[in-house]
């Protein structure tokens, strides 16, 4: 869920729970300061307009009668946000491997180039299997893809702890590529247009 929606949605409620209050306190013909009830008031509508605006900007042909349907809409919502974040995750693992298929490893030895092909062929294909699996991705930290090889190249302990723990525990032969990989040993060629 973005971070507005919480926000947004405990605002209102709250200015709502506020104006409650004071109601009470009119019911029982007990003194109210009339300022705060119209300030209280004045937040509930705003809450309620900024709620509006973020529903219509998700869901522009929504409409809906009373708080019980509003609720039905954020949920929904919600769910589309969760799906399009999955598929962001998804999608930045596949271009991941994409990249990483992309590139050349140069080397004096022909030993050490097919021992770091293996490596790179294995971190692809965990890459596109993570991609691939149900439920959601695990994030992979970083840059976009395209950064993403020389980022991970110039990680270091402890500075980067928690990235290259995140690596070495979700990323297992990704990690054991770029643990094995010198930067100056990647080549990635360039696109002409014509």
């Amino acid at each position: 869920m973005i971070p507005l929606w919480p926000s947004t949605i405990a605002s209102l409620d709250d200015s709502l729970n506020q104006l409650s209050e004071s109601l009470e306190k009119l019911k029982a013909a007990k003194p109210v300061n009339i300022t705060e009830v119209t300030d209280q008031l004045k937040t509930a509508v705003e809450s309620a307009r900024n709620l509006r605006a973020l529903v219509s900007a998700e869901m522009p042909e929504a409409t809906w009668q009373d708080r019980a349907e509003l609720d039905v809409l954020i949920a929904e919502i919600q769910k589309r946000i969760e799906a399009r974040h999955i598929e962001g995750l998804r999608a930045r693992l596949t271009a991941l491997a994409a990249e990483l298929e992309r590139g050349t490893i140069v080397h004096r030895r022909a030993v050490r180039v097919t021992q770091l092909n293996q490596m790179r062929d294995a971190a692809v294909k965990e890459l596109r299997s993570q991609a691939a699996a149900p439920g959601k991705p695990q994030a992979l930290p970083g840059p976009d893809p395209d950064e993403w090889l020389d980022w991970a190249c110039g990680l270091q302990e402890p500075d980067d702890t928690e990235s290259l723990q995140t690596l070495r525990k979700e990323f297992v032969r990704l990690d054991d590529f770029v643990a094995n990989l010198e930067p100056n040993m990647w080549v990635v060629k360039k696109e002409i247009l014509v």
